[in-house]
């Protein structure tokens, strides 16, 4: 296996993971316009508008022609067949496949744009409709893809966690007297939602742990629940998913989400509303999903009644932390391997 990826994520994120369980070689390939911008803003600009008008999208890694020569020209030539995985198809796949195939190659392209952000991320057709499949990681992103891709070439495989690295504290911490939820990330979270909901909570009671863009914070200026949290490492993250009651996070879209794994991955159960991916990863009996409305008495009558009754979410945990075990990369590893064997037989 050869997989090609942009160097964009962090050690346990994303898609190293994967990567790693997969075996094989791995490509890595930056953001080509940043390091352009870097000597020059106005040369990174343009390579950055010229690669949106080829890819779809201002973050591709790949410079048209540039790029994917130089990866043809690592690939081995072979009659036997062997897959080659770009494993972030929004920021960087191959424009034509055909030099792969007269390697001997077969080409995967894996997504993972949610609906509502399609027309203004995901790959124009003819960037993936000629690849040998199509990997998505929810069933919502399907009608979408297969406007332009046979449904046979096209595949679900859900996202993963590192369960070994995000796993629940050895011991928790003593329960203060505030109810600790946390909100992570920008794409795709709904800040001003949030932002009401938070204006409702007693700050006495609660203690909303938001790390997010800059561009937010204003939203959440004067709340008294809220802490804005600065950057964090790895290891800061690990500390807030373990220390954590409830990742408290309303969603405009999603398809397949890293913060939600992590966080059941150790053991906290998660709030979220129902839209796009969110039933396939997320397991009632353990979580709570909220209807799809933006209901603010709804979040916070539900919240106020957790405050009162948090031993519920200590005994979901475990369950909590069994659910998120079976999206492992080690067992989603094994339907990408049952992919490959599929592909590389034909």
């Amino acid at each position: 296996m050869v997989g090609f990826t942009p160097a964009t994520f962090s050690v346990h994120s994303g898609l190293w993971p994967l990567a790693s369980a997969l075996g094989g070689r791995r490509v890595e390939y930056p953001v080509v316009w940043e390091n352009v911008a870097r000597r020059s803003w106005t040369a990174g600009h343009l390579l950055r508008q010229w690669g949106n008008r080829y890819y779809g999208s201002t973050w591709n890694a790949l410079v048209p022609y540039i790029s994917e020569r130089k990866i043809i020209g690592t690939l081995p030539q072979s009659q036997d067949g062997y897959p080659v995985h770009f494993l972030w198809g929004e920021f960087g796949a191959p424009k034509h496949v055909e030099p792969y195939h007269r390697k001997g190659a077969r080409v995967i392209v894996n997504v993972h744009c949610s609906a509502r952000r399609w027309g203004s991320v995901w790959l124009r057709p003819d960037g993936y409709k000629h690849s040998d499949m199509v990997v998505l990681t929810s069933e919502s992103q399907r009608p979408f893809v297969e406007k332009d891709v046979p449904s046979e070439r096209v595949r679900v495989i859900p996202l993963g966690v590192d369960t070994e690295w995000f796993a629940p504290p050895q011991r928790r911490n003593a329960r203060g007297s505030k109810l600790i939820m946390l909100l992570l990330g920008n794409t795709e979270r709904d800040h001003e939602f949030a932002a009401e909901v938070a204006k409702r909570l007693p700050s006495d009671q609660f203690e909303w742990r938001i790390r997010t863009d800059s561009r937010h914070h204003s939203l959440y200026e004067g709340i008294g629940c809220v802490e804005l949290l600065p950057r964090l490492s790895d290891e800061e993250f690990l500390r807030e998913y373990q220390g954590g009651d409830v990742l408290a996070m309303p969603m405009l879209d999603s398809a397949a989400n890293d913060v939600l794994l992590e966080s059941m991955s150790c053991g906290m159960p998660v709030m979220i509303n129902r839209t796009g991916g969110v039933p396939e990863y997320v397991r009632p009996d353990c979580n709570f999903i909220m209807n799809n409305d933006r209901n603010v008495d709804g979040w916070v009558d539900k919240l106020l009644w957790l405050e009162r009754n948090r031993d519920v979410l200590e005994q979901m945990r475990p369950l909590t932390r069994a659910w998120a075990e079976t999206f492992s990369w080690s067992r989603v590893a094994g339907q990408y391997r049952r992919l490959y064997n599929e592909l590389t037989a034909v």
